[in-house]
């Protein structure tokens, strides 16, 4: 089962780990407040609150006599998962 981005709170706890090692002579350390705004923003956008489209894709992977290989939910996020793939990306 591949689930794209759905709002439980996980995606972005663990999107803020990356704060706890960066050092104050970091690179990036003058730049923080603004990239978790832009990251915060991100992931409003992306995570999907209802989880009824990740459900009904268990349901039908337990349920199918003819198994696949992969279930994804939700569809938008899969196809843009696969358009990424085909660009190299």
């Amino acid at each position: 089962m591949n689930h794209g981005a759905y709002a439980t709170g996980f995606n972005k706890e663990n999107n803020e780990k990356k704060y706890t090692w960066m050092q104050e002579k970091s690179y990036f350390a003058n730049q923080e407040d603004e990239i978790r705004k832009n990251e915060e923003k991100l992931w409003n956008f992306i995570e999907v609150k209802p989880y009824n489209s990740i459900i009904k894709q268990y349901i039908k992977a337990v349920e199918d006599r003819h198994l696949k290989h992969r279930y994804t939910a939700p569809k938008w996020q899969s196809i843009g998962i696969q358009l990424l793939r085909i660009f190299g990306k």
